[in-house]
């Protein structure tokens, strides 16, 4: 059977449509909030993506079957801050059936993708995946992708008590001023899951800096951030994101990954992380927000432990994979 890649617009509109509102919308995939409404949403997304960036997106097909598709995307804020193009497979839907026709269409499609990452300079190109996607894995594999890191993805109704996780011995705070120094001496101090830090080319104190970049944005515009104190000092921080955009046209409030949870070397093992959590709880439910979504670098046993003690339930595993485009 003859496989092609195509442009989007070329690709059966209905069929298109079927691949995304059937594909497990990443991130949040495994979870109660998942929906038809939700899945629809991001199928306009997406075509409001490729409408903003005609000839973008790609369709992989077989015979008359679209089995795959996906966008290059630049990664503007990592290549504006570290002055390194990177971008990213994005947009992406595929149908995992076990036929050797995905793995080929899938194989072809990731190679397109590689090939204009390469024609246009870029020097890290980076994808995910849910765990069981193993064709598509296997297809960024046979592209040259490597393993980069993993998260272990949890759910769990905003409305269940964790007080209990709460410490007498904590203070529980908004942020102040000096919080964000204290941030970035934790992120130096302490280690923490990124797997651009295993690239020469990505200077930790800048890392670093985007990190405190983030709880600045989140504190001053994007939502909320919420800080601990323990014996009246900084002890951690952790980032509460609404997405205002799907909130705005769906009336659903669905929360962000927190994008943010570091403890202060002074207060580890104080039971900082899950205290903070806690206290986040109540604000997701002014918020609306019926099942939160949380999660975890699946190396950090400790924080996975914590979750579950937190009973939270398991949605899913997200692989990250990273390609470095050596000629360039």
């Amino acid at each position: 059977m003859k496989i092609r890649i195509i442009p989007w617009r070329e690709a059966d509109p209905d069929q298109l449509r079927n691949l995304y509102v059937c594909f497990p919308y990443p991130p949040y995939f495994g979870s109660p909030i998942v929906d038809d409404q939700l899945q629809a949403y991001r199928f306009e997304q997406v075509l409001a993506a490729e409408k903003a960036d005609p000839g973008s997106h790609l369709a992989g097909v077989a015979g008359d079957r679209v089995l795959c598709a996906a966008q290059l995307r630049r990664t503007a804020h990592l290549s504006d801050h570290f002055g390194i193009e990177v971008a990213s497979v994005a947009n992406e839907a595929f149908s995992c059936g076990g036929s050797a026709d995905n793995e080929s269409v899938f194989r072809m499609l990731v190679g397109t993708l590689r090939k204009q990452a390469q024609d246009r300079g870029v020097a890290f190109l980076s994808a995910a995946a849910a765990s069981q996607a193993y064709q598509w894995i296997r297809a960024l594999e046979e592209n040259g992708f490597r393993y980069a890191d993993g998260f272990r993805h949890v759910t769990a109704p905003t409305d269940d008590d964790y007080n209990g996780f709460l410490r007498d011995d904590l203070v529980m705070r908004a942020p102040v001023e000096s919080d964000f120094e204290e941030i970035a001496y934790s992120y130096a101090n302490m280690p923490f899951p990124n797997h651009l830090l295993h690239e020469p080319e990505f200077d930790k104190e800048k890392v670093i800096r985007l990190y405190v970049r983030r709880y600045r944005e989140v504190h001053e515009k994007l939502g909320r951030v919420f800080v601990a104190e323990w014996q009246g000092r900084f002890a951690g921080a952790l980032n509460g994101i609404i997405d205002e955009v799907i909130r705005s046209k769906r009336g659903i409030a669905v929360n962000h990954l927190s994008q943010g949870l570091i403890v202060h070397p002074r207060a580890a093992g104080k039971g900082v992380a899950l205290a903070l959590i806690a206290d986040r709880n109540p604000w997701y439910r002014e918020q609306g927000v019926q099942w939160g979504y949380f999660g975890s670098n699946i190396n950090n046993i400790p924080m996975i432990r914590g979750l579950e003690r937190m009973r939270m339930r398991h949605a899913g595993i997200e692989i990250s994979m990273i390609l470095r485009i050596e000629s360039r």
